[in-house]
C-alpha cells in the first residue's frame, strides 16, 4: 500500500468504528481492535480486545443514545505501524434523559494484520464535557 492508501484504511477504520458506536454493533466494534490492544478510558486503562469490549459494552449501557461526529486527524505511517490523533465532537443521552455534549481526543497506535489496519492502543480524554451549550470549562489538548 501506499501512504495515501495506507491514510485512507485508517480513516476507514474510524468510520467503521464510529458506525459501529452508532448502531450499537460490538462485533463490529470490536473487530477494530487488535487482539493485545489497550484502551486508556480517561485515565483508565484495559488490555486485551475481550477486556476493552467488555468496558465498552458497560459504558454503551448507559446510554439511550451516543453520536460520535469525527472531524480533524493526523495520521503517520511507518510500514506495518502507524500513529496518529482523532478530534470529535459527541452528543449523547443517558437513560435518565439527560444530554450532554462532548468534544474529546483520541490518541492511537495502529498495527497492520493480515493487510487490515486495527486500533493498537487508544487514548480517551474529554477536551470538553458538559450542556449542550458549550458552557462548560474546556481544556486544551496537550
Amino acid at each position: 500500500m501506499s501512504t495515501l492508501e495506507d491514510e485512507q484504511a485508517l480513516k476507514n477504520l474510524m468510520a467503521r468504528y464510529v458506525d459501529a458506536v452508532h448502531r450499537r454493533d460490538a462485533d463490529a466494534w470490536a473487530a477494530t481492535w487488535d487482539e493485545n490492544g489497550s484502551w486508556n478510558l480517561m485515565g483508565s486503562t484495559v488490555t486485551g480486545k475481550s477486556n476493552i469490549l467488555l468496558l465498552w459494552q458497560q459504558m454503551m449501557a448507559g446510554f439511550e443514545f451516543a453520536l460520535m461526529l469525527p472531524s480533524s486527524c493526523l495520521l503517520t505511517v511507518n510500514s506495518n505501524t502507524a500513529s496518529g490523533h482523532w478530534y470529535l465532537q459527541e452528543f449523547t443521552r443517558d437513560k435518565q434523559g439527560n444530554a450532554t455534549s462532548i468534544v474529546s481526543r483520541y490518541v492511537d497506535t495502529y498495527s497492520r494484520c493480515d493487510g487490515q489496519w486495527l486500533y493498537l492502543s487508544r487514548h480517551y480524554t474529554f477536551l470538553y464535557h458538559g450542556a449542550p451549550d458549550l458552557s462548560g470549562a474546556y481544556t486544551a489538548p496537550e
